[in-house]
């Protein structure tokens, strides 16, 4: 080809492109960043994933995680006041310092002083300067004890249902996370989903404790073409998608 040479247009294609957005991050994609960031440890990562979720600043939808209002209010607030912590080389240098005190080659009190140090300064000046951010959403739902507005509220183990009126109502009560699905038990409850104390999902009636209904499987609004009990989703090592919930009876689908 030479410089002055003409060229021919023999097609065009009309095609439109459109800039895509960076991939939401799921749990093991965030892990995979953090490796790559040094921050945190092995031993360490279950937690962060876990506190982000329980204290309401990501949200978990289809294995992906998006930030929340308060996440958002939180970062950039943290952006803000205390922009040493959240940055990466400052924490990943932290994270090496503490390395270096677990193998005994530097005295943590030395480590933790220089680090708490500044951090104590812009703890002083944030208390100052940060107003109190009212983060309630509004809900339908009436107070059974005033018959006021109940709010949903954030607090440190995630969101809770309290009374607008408060403190002259101090009303709460947790956020029922239904399925979708109604009691195959009672038929007036909603299926929804709870947590034991070791944080297991299983599956309960709302209309607890009048209704005692209760299934490790999501319950999934069918009933068992065999023997008329109700259909659970099968456990995930299982090679079906669906099982009937009596012992008894060995339908699977």
């Amino acid at each position: 080809m030479k410089k002055t040479k003409y060229l021919k247009v023999k097609k065009i294609l009309p095609k439109q492109h459109f800039t895509q957005p960076p991939a939401r991050y799921n749990e093991a994609s965030l892990v995979k960043t953090l490796e790559e960031l040094g921050i945190g440890r092995p031993s360490t990562y279950s937690s962060i994933i876990s506190t982000i979720q329980d204290r309401g600043y990501v949200e978990k939808k289809q294995k992906n995680l998006f930030p929340t209002e308060l996440g958002k209010v939180v970062t950039n607030l943290l952006e803000e006041y205390f922009k040493q912590i959240v940055d990466l080389e400052f924490t990943a240098d932290i994270e090496g310092k503490l390395d270096t005190v677990a193998e005994g080659k530097d005295a943590w009190k030395e480590v933790v002083s220089n680090f708490y140090k500044p951090i104590e300064h812009d703890l002083e000046i944030a208390s100052k300067e940060i107003e109190r951010i009212n983060m309630d959403e509004e809900t339908d739902e009436v107070c059974e004890l005033c018959g006021n507005k109940m709010v949903i509220k954030h607090g440190r183990f995630g969101k809770f249902m309290a009374c607008s009126n408060y403190p002259e109502c101090k009303n709460t009560k947790p956020i029922l996370q239904k399925t979708g699905v109604k009691c195959p038990k009672c038929g007036e409850g909603d299926v929804i989903i709870r947590k034991t104390k070791k944080g297991k999902i299983f599956y309960g009636c709302s209309s607890y404790p009048k209704c005692d209904f209760v299934s490790w499987n999501k319950p999934t609004g069918e009933l068992c073409p065999q023997c008329n009990s109700p259909l659970a989703e099968a456990d995930k090592k299982s090679k079906y998608k669906i099982a009937c919930t009596n012992k008894e009876c060995k339908y699977k689908k």
